[in-house]
């Protein structure tokens, strides 16, 4: 018997049959939804006006605007001016508005006229010291040559050629006094000698290990005996800057070994390599005694920098890698600036050692954040800063001022070379 076909859905093609039912329905809402917003946004009853076409009005406007334009010369309509124009001021604010302005400019010719006093009294003075400095200069006598042999044969003859001077050596700073400041300036036209730099100049960025220091002069001897200039302890630095023949090297820029080294030269050429000193033997009593200036001996650099002229060093406990310099004499100057402040504000504590670790140290890990270093400097555990100033000092270069002074009791004592006025002015009483 033949199977009938079987016209009843089953389960499968009922479920078939709605989803796509539903599918349809799906088809047909969202094309309704859509024809919907595209008619819609062809009605325009509801919009603004003003919203209508955005460009059409700009365009309106700036037509209106050049049409006004054009015709009288300026825009009236304030509907149409790009800024509103300001109201028509009475009388009385004009006058307000003149005598403003007429204070101002008052006020601006009086400062205009202070300055050019100032500038005119600052020309004045440094013309002054010009002239002073020419005509000392002009009372140069010859040099003494009773330099000892040794002590020639430590540094190089005498070079007797001139030098054409720099047309602009350096800017006056504007807190520096302008007579100091030409007093500061070395004279290139004078006899000079080419000696050795402790350093060997490796720190500097001249690399140079010989510079040109020119001899005492009876004009260094009249200018730096003034009463002021003692008085305010810059004798020293002007007499070094006036001496050093190298324009890209000045006082402050020396490392304080190199400065002794040619403190020291320039006393031994100008009076003798003996230096007469008074000092205590070993029961306190003092005895005056002569040092043999050529006796003293050079320390050179104990470690090699790098191209900046700075040294590598790992502190032991912390293990962390610094790169540091030695200081300047800039820096010292610095450094006890700095310190007279915290006196002058009542701050207990010296931190001397402080300054000088910020000074020195130019960067920790591989950076060079100065404020970093700064707090860095503040944490430094105490063998770390120990090690790391027996370090500087092992290596550092300059003029070994240590001595051992036989007395007159047949004994001995170590000292140091002390410094002070009479080591450049022998015969001069304070």
């Amino acid at each position: 018997m033949d199977k009938k076909p079987n016209v009843f859905p089953n389960k499968e093609q009922k479920e078939a049959a709605d989803e796509r039912a539903k599918q349809a329905a799906f088809e047909a809402e969202k094309a309704m939804a859509t024809n919907e917003i595209y008619t819609n946004s062809m009605v325009q009853e509801d919009t603004p006006l003003n919203h209508i076409n955005a460009v059409e009005l700009m365009r309106m406007r700036t037509e209106e605007q050049l049409k006004l334009k054009n015709q009288q010369g300026f825009v009236q309509d304030q509907s149409l001016a790009e800024k509103p124009q300001k109201p028509v001021m009475n009388n009385s604010e004009m006058d307000e508005i003149r005598r403003k302005s007429e204070e101002q400019m008052r006020l601006r010719d009086e400062n205009l006229a202070k300055n050019a006093s100032m500038i005119q009294n600052y020309q004045r003075q440094v013309d002054e010291a010009s002239v002073k400095k020419n005509n000392l200069q002009n009372t140069n006598q010859v040099m003494q040559n009773n330099t000892n042999q040794q002590y020639s044969q430590q540094y190089s003859s005498p070079v007797q050629q001139q030098i054409t001077q720099p047309q602009n050596f350096g800017q006056v700073p504007s807190n520096v006094n302008p007579y100091i400041y030409g007093l500061s300036q070395p004279d290139f036209n004078t006899a000079f000698d080419v000696i050795p730099l402790p350093s060997k100049g490796k720190t500097y960025p001249s690399k140079k290990s010989n510079i040109r220091v020119s001899y005492m002069t009876t004009a260094d001897e009249s200018i730096l005996t003034s009463p002021n200039l003692l008085q305010s302890g810059e004798f020293l630095e002007i007499l070094i800057n006036r001496k050093v023949l190298e324009p890209e090297l000045r006082y402050r820029d020396l490392l304080v070994g190199d400065r002794n080294a040619i403190m020291i030269w320039l006393r031994a050429t100008a009076y003798g390599e003996n230096y007469a000193v008074t000092l205590l033997d070993e029961n306190d009593n003092p005895f005056d005694t002569e040092i043999n200036l050529n006796s003293l001996s050079f320390k050179n650099l104990g470690a090699e920098p790098d191209a900046e002229g700075l040294f590598d060093f790992v502190f032991p406990v912390s293990k962390h890698r610094i790169k540091f310099r030695f200081l300047t004499c800039g820096d010292i100057e610095d450094i006890e600036k700095q310190l007279e402040q915290d006196k002058l504000n009542e701050i207990p504590i010296n931190k001397n050692s402080t300054y000088t670790m910020q000074k020195m140290i130019v960067e920790v890990n591989g950076s060079r954040d100065k404020n970093m270093i700064n707090d860095y400097v503040e944490s430094i555990r105490i063998r770390d800063s120990k090690e790391f100033v027996k370090y500087v000092n092992s290596i550092e270069s300059g003029v070994d001022l240590t001595l051992k002074v036989g007395t007159p009791g047949g004994g001995s004592v170590d000292t140091f070379l002390p410094i002070n006025l009479n080591f450049f002015w022998p015969d001069f009483r304070i």
